[in-house]
């Protein structure tokens, strides 16, 4: 945990980890460098520590949090994963898109 922040016991990282997941369905249009630093400031990690405990480098998550990483879906895997989350596809629009006329080709 950052020096900086007094440690929490375990029921107080029981409720930031709670209330981390519940923030995260709230705010559906985050993008995904928002929620990993969401996630790593809310849990008051340091990038050393997120690194060692996601298995992802210190680099690629300043990356990904400065939003000019191009993480592979395995990158991300691995990050969510630690924290009890996963990768998921969300309809940002309700209405259905008009059909499209596809040409499929075969020889």
């Amino acid at each position: 945990m950052d020096k900086r922040f007094k440690p929490l016991t375990r029921e107080q990282q029981f409720e930031k980890r709670i209330n981390l997941t519940e923030t995260i369905k709230a705010h559906p249009d985050w993008t995904i460098a928002q929620v990993v630093a969401h996630i790593r400031a809310e849990l008051q990690l340091t990038l050393n520590e997120m690194s060692r405990f996601s298995k992802v480098s210190t680099k690629t998550l300043q990356n990904i949090e400065d939003g000019i990483g191009n993480p592979t879906l395995e990158t991300l895997d691995k990050i969510l994963n630690r924290f009890g989350m996963k990768m998921a596809v969300t309809l940002i629009n309700t209405k259905p898109s008009p059909p499209m006329n596809l040409r499929i080709h075969t020889e």
